[in-house]
């Protein structure tokens, strides 16, 4: 397998998406209970979970793959280190103590896969802010223990937006720790996307369509 080329600098993929194989089974279970009530995790992974066009299904197996085959796209686009977050919505669609079960898990999977390609990949935390207080021990415990680099929260957490007060004890921990927060964007929330549905313009939101 070839690393990039000599350059003068390194070539930095700065928002490099993955999921766990079983974070994407709980989002295909989702799909099948129709649990979700939400229409964008239904139109977004509808479609990269469950549709069998070619685009769909290459999303589906890259996104979960962390070692020869994402470093060999790497090596393809002259990529030199990919820094890794969970895909949206994460583990912000499951209730408090789920959720942080997964992201605990994830992190873990994600600081062995940069033990694996220490020179090639890096990371940033998930955590889940619909418990507040143990998303900022596991932030915490993510940059200390697990050497991530900051953390990464999708924009809305079932319709919740992270300028509410209740979110606070996440920015403080990451305020205290002297790492980022990366807030990434979800797909809108269910009462966001509402009128646009009623009028058949959810593909001018999502771009694409579940089938």
């Amino acid at each position: 397998m070839n690393a990039p080329l000599p350059r003068a600098y390194r070539r930095i993929a700065t928002e490099e998406a993955w999921c766990t194989q079983d974070l994407m089974r709980r989002f295909q279970a989702m799909l099948d209970e129709g649990t979700h009530g939400d229409p964008g995790f239904q139109n977004l992974w509808g479609f990269f979970a469950r549709s069998q066009s070619p685009r769909a299904r290459d999303l589906y197996e890259r996104i979960q793959d962390m070692d020869e085959r994402r470093i060999a796209d790497m090596d393809a686009a002259g990529i030199d280190l990919a820094l890794l977050m969970l895909t949206a919505p994460g583990v912000q669609m499951f209730e408090p103590e789920l959720a942080c079960a997964l992201a605990t898990d994830s992190n873990d999977q994600l600081a062995a896969a940069i033990a694996r390609h220490p020179t090639r990949l890096a990371g940033l935390a998930a955590f889940a802010p619909q418990a507040p207080e143990a998303a900022a021990k596991e932030i915490e415990r993510s940059v200390h223990k697990l050497g991530l680099k900051g953390a990464l929260v999708n924009s809305h957490t079932q319709g919740r937006y992270m300028d509410e007060e209740f979110f606070w004890p996440i920015f403080e921990a990451c305020e205290a720790l002297d790492v980022p927060l990366y807030i990434h964007p979800n797909t809108p929330s269910p009462q966001m996307v509402q009128p646009f549905l009623s009028r058949c313009l959810d593909a001018a939101i999502y771009g694409f369509q579940a089938e």
